[in-house]
Protein backbone atom coordinates (compact mmCIF):
# COMPACT_ATOMS: atom_id res chain seq x y z
CA UNK A 1 0.00 0.00 0.00
CA UNK A 2 0.35 3.67 -0.44
CA UNK A 3 1.53 3.76 -4.18
CA UNK A 4 0.95 6.95 -5.89
CA UNK A 5 -1.86 7.74 -8.25
CA UNK A 6 -1.61 10.57 -10.31
CA UNK A 7 -3.42 13.79 -10.21
CA UNK A 8 -3.52 16.88 -11.92
CA UNK A 9 -4.36 19.93 -9.98
CA UNK A 10 -4.72 23.39 -12.19
CA UNK A 11 -1.25 23.26 -13.66
CA UNK A 12 1.27 22.13 -11.23
CA UNK A 13 1.56 17.89 -11.19
CA UNK A 14 0.54 16.65 -7.46
CA UNK A 15 0.68 13.15 -6.01
CA UNK A 16 -1.79 11.20 -4.07
CA UNK A 17 -0.63 8.35 -1.77
CA UNK A 18 -2.85 5.85 0.15
CA UNK A 19 -2.14 4.36 3.56
CA UNK A 20 -4.37 1.80 5.61
CA UNK A 21 -6.52 3.81 8.05
CA UNK A 22 -6.18 2.61 12.24
CA UNK A 23 -7.78 3.43 14.89
CA UNK A 24 -5.94 6.76 14.96
CA UNK A 25 -7.43 8.20 12.12
CA UNK A 26 -11.21 7.77 13.39
CA UNK A 27 -11.77 11.68 14.46
CA UNK A 28 -10.99 12.63 10.78
CA UNK A 29 -13.05 9.88 9.62
CA UNK A 30 -15.52 10.93 12.07
CA UNK A 31 -15.74 14.86 11.03
CA UNK A 32 -15.52 13.57 7.29
CA UNK A 33 -18.58 11.22 7.61
CA UNK A 34 -20.57 14.30 9.25
CA UNK A 35 -19.92 16.78 7.03
CA UNK A 36 -23.17 18.37 5.64
CA UNK A 37 -22.10 17.95 1.76
CA UNK A 38 -21.61 14.28 2.85
CA UNK A 39 -24.53 13.95 4.99
CA UNK A 40 -26.51 14.93 2.19
CA UNK A 41 -25.42 12.53 -0.98
CA UNK A 42 -25.10 9.13 2.05
CA UNK A 43 -27.37 6.78 1.53
CA UNK A 44 -28.59 6.96 4.71
CA UNK A 45 -28.97 11.02 4.63
CA UNK A 46 -28.28 11.23 8.37
CA UNK A 47 -24.78 12.02 10.41
CA UNK A 48 -23.81 8.95 13.21
CA UNK A 49 -22.86 9.52 16.44
CA UNK A 50 -19.28 8.95 18.28
CA UNK A 51 -20.23 6.08 19.51
CA UNK A 52 -21.28 4.42 16.54
CA UNK A 53 -18.25 5.13 14.17
CA UNK A 54 -16.00 4.21 17.02
CA UNK A 55 -17.92 0.60 16.31
CA UNK A 56 -18.24 0.68 12.31
CA UNK A 57 -14.75 1.77 12.71
CA UNK A 58 -13.70 -1.29 14.73
CA UNK A 59 -15.66 -3.19 12.35
CA UNK A 60 -14.28 -2.67 9.50
CA UNK A 61 -10.45 -2.31 10.35
CA UNK A 62 -10.98 -6.15 11.66
CA UNK A 63 -12.74 -7.64 8.56
CA UNK A 64 -10.53 -8.97 6.19
CA UNK A 65 -12.70 -8.08 3.25
CA UNK A 66 -11.98 -4.33 4.00
CA UNK A 67 -9.72 -1.85 2.86
CA UNK A 68 -9.82 1.44 4.24
CA UNK A 69 -6.80 3.92 3.32
CA UNK A 70 -6.62 7.49 4.09
CA UNK A 71 -5.02 9.62 1.23
CA UNK A 72 -2.67 12.09 1.75
CA UNK A 73 -1.14 14.88 -0.48
CA UNK A 74 2.75 16.24 0.56
CA UNK A 75 1.78 14.40 3.81
CA UNK A 76 -1.49 15.95 4.46
CA UNK A 77 -4.89 14.19 4.74
CA UNK A 78 -7.02 14.81 1.38
CA UNK A 79 -9.35 12.04 1.98
CA UNK A 80 -10.24 8.54 2.36
CA UNK A 81 -11.37 5.80 0.21
CA UNK A 82 -12.84 2.38 1.45
CA UNK A 83 -13.36 -0.95 -0.86
CA UNK A 84 -15.66 -3.76 0.79
CA UNK A 85 -15.30 -6.74 -0.89
CA UNK A 86 -17.88 -10.09 -0.90
CA UNK A 87 -18.02 -12.13 -3.83
CA UNK A 88 -15.52 -11.12 -6.27
CA UNK A 89 -16.87 -7.13 -5.92
CA UNK A 90 -15.32 -4.39 -4.12
CA UNK A 91 -17.90 -2.13 -3.64
CA UNK A 92 -16.11 1.50 -3.19
CA UNK A 93 -16.96 4.45 -0.95
CA UNK A 94 -14.68 7.95 -0.93
CA UNK A 95 -14.72 10.89 0.55
CA UNK A 96 -12.47 13.98 -0.15
CA UNK A 97 -11.94 16.05 3.28
CA UNK A 98 -14.18 19.46 2.50
CA UNK A 99 -11.05 21.41 2.68
CA UNK A 100 -9.83 19.66 -0.47
CA UNK A 101 -12.98 19.54 -2.43
CA UNK A 102 -12.82 21.24 -5.61
CA UNK A 103 -9.15 20.20 -6.50
CA UNK A 104 -9.37 17.24 -8.47
CA UNK A 105 -8.49 14.49 -5.34
CA UNK A 106 -11.87 12.47 -5.95
CA UNK A 107 -10.48 10.64 -9.09
CA UNK A 108 -7.04 11.16 -7.65
CA UNK A 109 -7.63 8.56 -5.08
CA UNK A 110 -10.11 6.45 -6.89
CA UNK A 111 -7.02 5.73 -9.46
CA UNK A 112 -4.80 5.29 -6.68
CA UNK A 113 -7.33 2.71 -4.90
CA UNK A 114 -7.74 0.94 -8.60
CA UNK A 115 -3.96 0.55 -8.34
CA UNK A 116 -4.47 -0.60 -4.95
CA UNK A 117 -7.14 -3.29 -5.49
CA UNK A 118 -5.16 -4.32 -8.71
CA UNK A 119 -3.00 -6.90 -6.97
CA UNK A 120 -6.27 -8.49 -4.81
CA UNK A 121 -6.68 -12.15 -5.47
CA UNK A 122 -10.53 -12.53 -6.37
CA UNK A 123 -11.86 -8.82 -6.81
CA UNK A 124 -12.67 -8.97 -10.21
CA UNK A 125 -15.56 -5.88 -10.28
CA UNK A 126 -15.39 -2.46 -8.63
CA UNK A 127 -19.13 -0.97 -7.82
CA UNK A 128 -20.21 2.01 -6.21
CA UNK A 129 -23.75 3.96 -5.48
CA UNK A 130 -23.21 8.09 -5.92
CA UNK A 131 -26.13 10.64 -5.76
CA UNK A 132 -27.78 11.47 -8.56
CA UNK A 133 -26.71 15.10 -7.73
CA UNK A 134 -23.42 14.84 -6.49
CA UNK A 135 -21.98 15.78 -9.86
CA UNK A 136 -18.31 15.73 -8.64
CA UNK A 137 -18.38 12.17 -7.25
CA UNK A 138 -20.02 10.88 -10.62
CA UNK A 139 -17.07 12.82 -12.39
CA UNK A 140 -14.09 11.42 -10.17
CA UNK A 141 -15.70 7.99 -10.62
CA UNK A 142 -15.64 8.15 -14.50
CA UNK A 143 -12.54 9.76 -14.68
CA UNK A 144 -10.91 6.81 -12.64
CA UNK A 145 -12.36 4.12 -15.64
CA UNK A 146 -15.93 3.70 -13.71
CA UNK A 147 -18.95 3.58 -16.24
CA UNK A 148 -22.39 4.43 -15.58
CA UNK A 149 -24.43 1.13 -15.14
CA UNK A 150 -27.83 1.85 -14.10
CA UNK A 151 -29.29 3.30 -11.30
CA UNK A 152 -30.42 2.33 -7.33
CA UNK A 153 -33.51 3.80 -6.33
CA UNK A 154 -34.45 6.84 -7.30
CA UNK A 155 -31.54 8.73 -6.19
CA UNK A 156 -28.42 6.89 -7.16
CA UNK A 157 -26.30 5.70 -10.02
CA UNK A 158 -24.86 2.48 -9.83
CA UNK A 159 -20.74 3.13 -11.53
CA UNK A 160 -18.86 -0.02 -12.30
CA UNK A 161 -15.37 -1.12 -13.91
CA UNK A 162 -13.03 -4.32 -13.97
CA UNK A 163 -9.99 -4.18 -12.12
CA UNK A 164 -7.29 -4.22 -14.63
CA UNK A 165 -8.70 -2.44 -16.73
CA UNK A 166 -7.53 0.35 -18.91
CA UNK A 167 -9.03 3.90 -18.01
Amino acid sequence: MGRPGPLTAGHQEAEVTLRPATEDDSGVLLEWRNDPEAVRFSVSGRGVTPVEHREWLSGRLADPGTFLWIAQQAGTAVGQVRVDVEDGIGTVSVAVAPSQRGRGFGSAVLQAMVVEMEPVAGVRRLRALAHAENTASIRAFERAGFHRHGRHEPDFIVLERTVGEER
